[in-house]
């Protein structure tokens, strides 16, 4: 009896020592990586992304304790985020090729197809195809002329839908949202869309429900045993991601049935079919590098980048001059002595110093994807004086280098002057400022965010005034609920016709 007492009590010591082990290896931090918060076991520092505060203020506010480049675990993944320019400059432009991986995560797995569009593909040659479509896409239908006609037939519907709100109080996000989908939806698939299109409103309500299901991330994503775990969010996220892509796939099918590969392309979705019909003749390996599935994914990465991302700023962009109505007349101003009552091209963007310092601000201002999009370590590297291993997460966290007091006088402040030199010339590539990254991973859509933005600010501010409705107390320009894209909070404004004011 005593001996089988004593194998029972060998038995549960080993048991416990096998714990503690795991436990410590667990969460004990690699040889050489920067410091960090405690981590847990199984959940390590998930719930930085799970709470009601921005996950980008969280880690800024432990750079005062661990320094500017921190180590956390997200589930069995490391990660280290980086909270200044000097070491997001030696990541992302000094050694490229080290960190231009992307992590994988269940729900964007899925949701990509295996990682089957551009953003969340790993840089292989045929990510660098995509990329070069995606190009070829934006080059064609999304800048010049081709671009300033579809803002130009938008604009008598966005001032029908204006004038029924002028004067009243009215939340801009529709009107901006309808306004932004109308173009991308027009360079995707080629249609004109009346504003109350029901398609056009379907696409506008899935891509919400989206981006509030994927929220800045899933259970799933980060702790592996939770994907077989019952969950309401990841049922939800999928059944409308899936008649997302459904609607996509619809305009595929539709574009196949009178597709001709002797036309000229006239749309993103003919643009991939020609490129697929020239891949198909080479080899069965070119064949492979246009799938399909590739093109619903590419459509759908070009109308997520040049939609949610451009809206969003828009109304970054409404809210800052409401915050600040003398920066909205000083606009205003530059506007009636450049250009007057006509149309604006982007041609103009060169003459107009204030309202492109005014549009980089609210990029600082009010950082859009304040964590930018994840990468991931390739090979063993370093930043700083820090080891980084193999598959190591690398975050960017941009809204901290968009508050940097180092580089930034009063981040806190709205003031389009920072961006302005001595001789009142746009100042060029700040250090300290990346609302579209950089290196290897920049944002695809840099080029049709910024023109978009362009030419529908401007049109907004030559034909209307805006400002809080009466009574409105406190500032407008506020985040919302923390999502992976940084939402202003919903509010109100009243927008006057130019025309009318004395």
């Amino acid at each position: 009896m005593f001996e089988d007492i004593t194998t029972d009590v060998s038995l549960l010591l080993a048991v416990v020592l096998f714990l503690i082990t795991w436990i410590y290896m667990n969460i004990r931090r690699p040889t050489g990586m920067p410091p960090g918060p405690t981590t847990y076991p199984i959940i390590g520092n998930v719930s930085i992304f799970l709470g009601k505060t921005p996950p980008q203020k969280i880690f800024r506010g432990m750079t005062k304790k661990y320094g500017p480049i921190i180590s956390f675990k997200v589930g069995p993944s490391w990660a280290v985020v980086i909270n200044n320019y000097e070491l997001t400059q030696e990541a992302l432009l000094t050694k490229p090729n080290d960190f231009s991986g992307r992590p994988n995560l269940y729900m964007v797995d899925w949701f990509s197809d295996n990682q089957k569009n551009i953003v969340f593909a790993q840089p292989t040659p045929t990510w660098k195809f995509h990329r070069k479509l995606a190009h070829t896409a934006i080059r064609k239908y999304a800048t010049g002329q081709y671009l300033e006609n579809l803002i130009d037939e938008i604009t008598p519907r966005l001032q029908a839908v204006m004038t029924q709100k002028a004067g009243t109080p009215f939340d801009p996000r529709e009107v901006v949202t309808l306004a932004v989908y109308n173009a991308i939806a027009s360079m995707c698939f080629g249609h004109k869309y009346e504003f109350n299109d029901t398609e056009l409103i379907r696409f506008i309500e899935l891509q919400k429900e989206i981006n509030e299901a994927f929220g800045n991330g899933t259970l799933a994503d980060f702790i592996p045993l939770a994907r077989f775990l019952p969950s309401p969010q990841v049922n939800r996220f999928k059944k409308t991601s899936i008649e997302f892509f459904d609607l996509i796939k619809k305009e595929v099918s539709q574009h196949l049935e009178r597709y001709s590969p002797d036309e000229p392309a006239n749309d993103l979705i003919e643009l991939l079919l020609q490129a697929q019909g020239e891949e198909s003749e080479g080899s069965e390996d070119h064949a492979c590098k246009l799938t399909d599935v590739h093109i619903k994914q590419i459509v759908a990465d070009l109308f997520f980048a040049g939609t949610d991302t451009s809206s969003t700023t828009l109304l970054w962009a409404i809210a800052c001059i409401v915050d600040n109505p003398t920066v909205q007349e000083n606009i205003k101003t530059e506007l009636d002595e450049v250009i007057g009552h006509r149309p604006l091209r982007l041609s103009d963007r060169g003459k107009l110093p204030y309202t492109e310092a005014a549009i980089m601000e609210v990029m600082r201002f009010g950082t859009v994807v304040p964590l930018g999009v994840t990468h991931r370590a390739l090979k063993d590297s370093s930043i700083g004086s820090y080891k980084i291993p193999e598959n190591t997460w690398v975050l960017i966290n941009q809204w901290a280098l968009h508050m940097d007091p180092e580089y930034w006088d009063a981040p806190e402040v709205f003031l389009p002057e920072r961006f302005l030199d001595s001789s009142n010339s746009v100042k060029q590539r700040l250090p300290s400022f990346l609302p579209f990254s950089t290196g290897r991973r920049v944002c695809v859509g840099e080029s049709l965010a910024k023109a978009e933005i362009f030419l529908i600010f401007t049109w907004l501010i030559q034909n209307y005034k805006f400002s809080k409705p009466p009574g409105e107390e406190g500032p407008a320009a506020v985040s919302g609920i923390p999502q992976a894209l940084n939402f202003t909070k919903p509010f109100q404004v009243v927008a006057t016709l130019r025309n009318d004011i004395n």
